[in-house]
């Protein structure tokens, strides 16, 4: 069956490889997408003309009845439009077509035009989405278009170089594109094959269960677990070896650049499956561990050097796990590009959510490890040593611990945790206790979640700290750096490339230059990828030396860039930088001089300023605009850095106050250029530049503090927790066992309550409070938004006049400057009709994430619905953010009535979405901390609780099972008005009614006694009565009739009279016996070597046969100690045992065996068993009846006298048996406390 799977999973991907099978079957579904966009396209677009031609067309209907972005021209202007992330083209609405495909530099649409009167509908479609730059926010591709899932590319051919790719065509059959597959197709080519490859090995695993489960049965527990352990390492080493599945199928899961650690974790779905398997290993160890009683090996040993040998060995193996688990957590942590620090972020992806499962299910198979060592460290130690254990296990767990944190030593810090665990087992026998008592079990689990959540954290904390030095280094590398060499080499060859560039030529030729064209195709085509991390400005001077669209001559722009300039290695290219400092953003100028063509004369001059984008932490626009590659990692809070000039501070960006804060003592310090210093809250690295110079870098941010710790710790401990306990969950279900969570002790059953009880409001009133606090946190964010608009809408409309009139773009570009600074926000102005007029972030126009108009939305809000503002949530990529949009006033004509509007500003907060992550973060990393310091302290409290509570009850207990009839009950004493005190009352009562029913009773029982004994005694005597009245009266007959033989006679009347008397003295002797008793003397007795020494006395009348002796693990522990009387117990097995011995029959070889057990916490049981005739039914009833036998000897007495002895030592003696088969007779008794 895995053969055949495995075959048919191989043969499908192979035929998934056939492009010409893969299109042929995609192409029929990618024209039925196309086609049903299309008709959407054609219906919208007919639906538009028609109120177009009413006049019942407007922003808002326009948004809510289409599907893609729709722009509606008059002439050419463009007055409506659906969608602000596209920027229609004029010539698309002038020249004459129908449909076309129209490719663009930011991807590809299919264009639908629809002409009625003066207007013009566009319909753009996407197909394929370019952002030229690739991050976490932006991705091109067709995951935006009508393809979205579809592994394909478009390709346009040209007449008469026509393929075989499939093509696809309009509705009205003209030829739009091909297709070409990127991968596989998903259906045969990943889904089937991945669903026979799970089949096979599903086939493989259940194949070796069903011959593991045959040995399980049979008995053979080790090659049991051999059939199903090797065969799975052996499968996991040959997929591992082969790269499989990646190398066969292309799944995410198995994607080395999502996750690589290892060549045994070569990728996330690697290291599941490694988790899977470690725990298979964990829990048949277990079994094996149970199986074969590692502890009674253990228990056995005596020697001191030998059990404190055994328990440095247990310790050093605990501490040993402790590493191992501490590097998982390390490995997992710095190998991924998941981010599992709850205090970095928040987000949730399946792809964390696989790597969560992974390192729970590692976590688990480590706890089975702990858990073993744990009961074998149990096991080791004896009470007489606890004292002494107690105070090594402080001391030196105390002392690795406090010096692992001070010096930060992660080795020593885990060591220090070891020996305090074994700390707590040692104090509160956790351990030994838990076999008992279900709620210390709970406790002894929750204790190793504990441990292992705090080793998860402190790996976390590691993680953070190690790449926080990593990041600061490059950080301050690049500060310390003067020439980006690969890109001047690189904008050299470019601008090379540029002058020969004949369009380019053409277009700065023309007598009507388009500096917006030029500057994109400057941008997009010439400067991208390795350019993404410079904002670069373009100008443009004719042949003339002028300036194109801006003002001044090409000397003076030349004069007033290279003031502070230097030259490079490459003419026409100068670094600049700031003559205040070293330190300010790199800034590149390059002048590129563009032949014209040949038939015109002189050489226009591009001018390319070239600035690095600046690191902050409080905007994601570097990150939304630099490629993945470039972009500088995350640096946490409150990033600041300062540059130096021997010993001087001139330069610093961020908050951090480095002249008042920043003692210069520290830097003297040799750690602050190694591993960074930690200071009233903040961490500094310094870097020293390595030339001469004397410059150096110091970052600083916040540093991880005791709380961050403490929430990884939280989410950590309650997710192993809630995983653990959901586990108890299903497994009591399935095995139907839940029933028996409610029939544990008392004392359980109030610590389950009590932590429920708690529990359940505290998750309520977490929820409550974090759905209350995100609802103010997001009502606070939008009263900030709209105090920063008010605040740009009153500096902008101080120069309304500049809105109102026609302002040369240089002036409103200093305008918008100026304000956003002033007002520490990004700003874009639109005109009266909702178009671009300049923005503080032009590359976001540039990008093309955003076109120049302005979004429908916030139109409809402003100018038809006449709103004072609008905050509209807008999507750059996959970045959601925040955009207040302001309408901007002429001065009022008339008193009273408001002005025309001359324009609009929108306030984009790029940083709404960051802002609410970290604030939600910070309130989840305290629910998390305040939930879990609560949990774990009911969780304390509730076991010391339950402790107090019952206390009475325990002593209440002991005194019920001393409580009898024969022996002196003692009252209790207790103060409390409390319902125990009522019932220690009630029980002081019941002892006094007790008292008179027992003298009652006593009385009754010695009248029924002596009543009984009388009967009996009456009837004994009658039986050798009898005989003796007969032989009297024959005697008497013979001398009367004078018979010859009398003297024989009277002999043998004598001898008859003589044996009847020695039966009456007999029975005389045996009443005597069972009613002068010995009085009993109860005394601390240990139950085993008493039976044992019993048994040994019975070997020697086995007759052939054996008396067995089956003795627990511990039993020279002096763990069965009953409170009894030794005389009795002894009087009590042998006569079991010689009753076991004469019940054989004849032929039958004696097979004996007597047992000691425990039973429940706190009983032991005594069984003995034989393989004789068994005890008939109808004289089952009176085997413990005085006086009653079945023997040919024997007065009967035995048992009765055992029974009366054992239930005044508080125990039960009972018996089961078999007519021909043996009895089995039980003995229990109370384990003295």
């Amino acid at each position: 069956m895995a053969l055949l799977c495995f075959a048919g999973a191989y043969f499908s991907n192979r035929y998934s490889q056939n492009p010409e099978i893969v299109l042929r079957a995609s192409a029929t579904r990618l024209q039925d997408a196309l086609m049903e966009a299309e008709l959407t396209g054609e219906r919208e677009s007919t639906d538009l003309l028609q109120r177009l031609a009413t006049g019942r067309v407007s922003f808002r209907s326009l948004t809510s009845h289409t599907t893609y972005p729709t722009f509606i021209f008059r002439g050419e202007q463009v007055v409506y439009w659906s969608d602000h992330t596209v920027r229609p083209d004029v010539e698309q609405a002038l020249q004459r077509y129908h449909e076309r495909l129209l490719e663009t530099r930011f991807g590809k649409f299919l264009v639908l035009r629809h002409v009625e009167g003066p207007y013009t509908v566009l319909t753009y479609i996407p197909l394929e989405i370019s952002y030229g730059i690739s991050n976490r926010y932006l991705r091109d591709g067709n995951g935006q278009g009508i393809f979205q899932g579809q592994n394909v590319r478009l390709v346009i051919e040209k007449p008469g170089r026509e393929t075989d790719l499939p093509r696809l065509v309009s509705n009205e059959g003209n030829y739009l594109f091909s297709i070409g597959s990127l991968q596989a197709d998903p259906i045969t080519g990943k889904y089937l094959p991945l669903l026979l490859l799970l089949l096979g090995v599903a086939a493989y695993i259940a194949g070796w269960v069903v011959l593991a489960r045959r040995e399980f049965a049979a008995g053979r527990i080790v090659k049991g677990v051999a059939l199903l352990i090797l065969p799975l390492v052996a499968f996991r080493a040959l997929i591992l070896y082969l790269g499989l599945p990646f190398s066969f199928l292309e799944v995410r899961i198995f994607d080395p650049r999502v996750y690589a650690a290892s060549w045994m974790s070569p990728s996330l779905g690697d290291l599941l499956l490694n988790a899977l398997l470690l725990a298979v290993l964990a829990w048949y160890g277990l079994l094996l561990f149970r199986r074969y009683g590692v502890l009674r090996l253990m228990q056995r040993v005596q020697s001191w050097r030998q059990r404190v040998l055994a328990g440095a060995g247990v310790v050093l193996g605990f501490y040993g796990l402790l590493e191992l688990l501490f590097d998982f957590y390390t490995s997992s942590f710095s190998n991924s590009q998941l981010i599992l620090d709850i205090t970095q972020d928040i987000q949730v992806n399946p792809f964390k959510l696989v790597l969560g499962l992974a390192i729970v299910l590692h976590t688990g198979s480590f706890l089975a490890g702990f858990y073993m060592l744990a009961q074998l460290f149990s096991a080791i130690v004896r009470p007489v040593t606890r004292r002494i254990g107690v105070l090594l296990l402080t001391l030196s767990g105390v002392v690795f611990l406090v010096a692992g944190l001070g010096f930060a030593q992660v080795h020593c810090t885990l060591l220090g945790i070891t020996l305090l665990f074994f700390l707590i087992l040692r104090l509160t026998g956790l351990k030994s206790a838990g076999a008992v008592l279900p709620y210390q079990v709970y406790l002894f689990i929750f204790l190793m979640l504990g441990i292992s959540s705090a080793v998860g954290a402190l790996a976390l904390y590691e993680h953070f700290n190690r790449q926080l030095q990593l990041n600061k280094q490059n950080l301050a590398g690049n500060l310390l750096t003067d020439n980006d060499l690969q890109g001047e080499y690189l904008l050299v060859e470019r601008g090379q490339e540029m002058a020969q560039d004949p369009v380019l030529r053409t277009m700065l030729a023309s007598p009507f230059v388009n500096l917006d064209l030029i500057r994109q195709k400057v941008v997009k085509f010439y400067l991208r990828d390795y350019f993404n991390k410079y904002e670069v400005r373009v100008m443009l001077f004719n042949p003339e030396g002028r300036g194109v669209a801006i003002g001044g001559t090409l000397a003076t722009t030349r004069e007033y860039l290279l003031r502070n300039a230097r030259t490079t290695d490459h003419p026409n290219l100068y670094l600049v930088r700031d003559n205040s400092t070293a330190f300010s953003s790199r800034r590149y100028v390059d002048f590129i001089t563009v032949p014209a063509p040949e038939a015109a004369d002189g050489a226009s001059t591009i001018v390319l300023e070239l600035t690095l984008k600046k690191l902050t932490t409080n905007s994601v626009v570097p990150e939304l605009l630099i490629d993945q590659k470039f972009f500088q990692p995350r640096l946490g809070t409150e990033l600041s850095y300062a540059g130096y000039e021997n010993g001087r501070l001139v330069y610093s960006e961020g908050d951090f106050d480095y002249i008042n804060r920043l003692p210069a003592s520290l830097f003297r310090d040799a750690r602050l250029y190694t591993t960074g210093v930690a200071l009233n809250g903040y961490h500094h690295l310094a870097v020293r530049g390595t030339d001469r110079s004397g410059r150096m870098v110091v970052v600083t941010t916040a540093t991880y503090s005791f709380s961050d710790w403490l929430a990884n710790f939280s989410f950590l401990f309650l997710l192993y927790s809630f995983c653990w306990l959901l586990l108890m969950g299903v497994v009591l279900l399935v095995q139907g066992r839940y029933r028996t969570l409610l029939r544990t002790n008392f004392s359980t059953k109030i610590q389950l309550f009590l932590n429920f009880g708690v529990l359940v409001p505290l998750i309520v009133v977490s929820v409550a409070i974090a759905s209350q606090v995100t609802s103010s946190y997001k009502r606070d964010l939008r009263r900030a938004y709209q105090r920063r608009g008010q605040a740009v809408q009153e500096n902008l409309l101080k120069n309304r006049v500049m809105l109102s009139e026609s302002a040369n773009r240089a002036e409103l570009v200093e305008l918008a400057e100026n304000v956003a600074a002033l007002t520490e926000t990004d700003l874009n102005l639109y005109d009266a009709h909702g178009e671009l007029l300049v923005s503080s972030q032009p590359l976001i126009f540039e990008a093309s994430l955003l076109s120049t108009l302005m979004n429908p939305q916030a139109v409809a809000a402003l100018a038809e619905d006449g709103q004072p503002q609008a905050l509209l949530t807008e999507r750059a990529g996959s970045l959601s953010f925040n955009t207040l949009y302001l309408p901007l006033r002429a001065s009022a004509v008339r008193q009273g009535r408001a002005g025309p509007v001359v324009g609009y500003v929108g306030i984009p907060f790029f940083d709404s979405e960051k802002d609410l992550d970290n604030k939600l973060t910070e309130l989840l990393s305290t629910i998390l901390n305040v939930f879990t310091i609560m949990f774990i302290l009911f969780l304390l409290l509730a076991f010391i609780a339950s402790r107090i509570l019952t206390e009475p009850l325990k002593l209440i207990t002991e005194k019920l099972k001393q409580t009898t009839l024969t022996g002196q009950n003692e009252m209790l004493a207790y103060e409390s008005e409390d319902e125990i005190g009522l019932l220690v009352r009630e029980y002081n009562q019941m002892l006094l009614k007790l008292e008179e029913s027992k003298q009652e009773l006593a009385t009754q029982e010695k009248e029924a006694a002596w009543r009984e004994m009388a009967r009996q005694v009456a009837h004994e005597i009658k039986n050798p009565l009898t005989p003796m009245k007969l032989s009297l009266q024959f005697l008497q007959r013979a001398i009367q009739d004078q018979r010859p033989n009398l003297d024989e006679l009277m002999n043998k009347v004598s001898q008859t009279l003589i044996t009847q008397i020695d039966v009456l003295t007999d029975i005389a002797t045996s009443f005597s016996n069972f009613t002068n008793l010995p009085a009993m003397r109860p005394e601390r007795l240990d139950v085993a070597p008493i039976l044992r020494r019993c048994v040994g006395l019975h070997q020697g009348g086995a007759n052939g046969g054996t008396i067995s002796l089956q003795l627990p693990a511990d039993a020279e522990t002096g763990r069965y100690v009953v409170f009894a009387d030794e005389s009795l117990l002894v009087r009590t097995f042998n006569n079991l045992l010689i009753n076991a011995l004469q019940a054989m029959p004849a032929g039958r070889t004696p097979e004996i065996t007597a047992t000691l057990e425990t039973v429940g916490p706190d009983r032991v049981r005594i069984g003995i068993q034989d393989n004789g005739t068994g005890i008939p039914e109808d004289v089952q009833s009176k085997v413990f009846v005085p006086n009653f036998t079945t023997k040919e000897t024997g007065s009967g007495i035995g048992l009765a006298v055992a029974r009366r002895g054992i239930e005044s030592a508080g125990g039960h003696i009972w018996f089961e048996t078999e007519e021909g088969q043996g009895t089995h007779f039980f003995i229990e008794l109370p384990l003295a406390g």
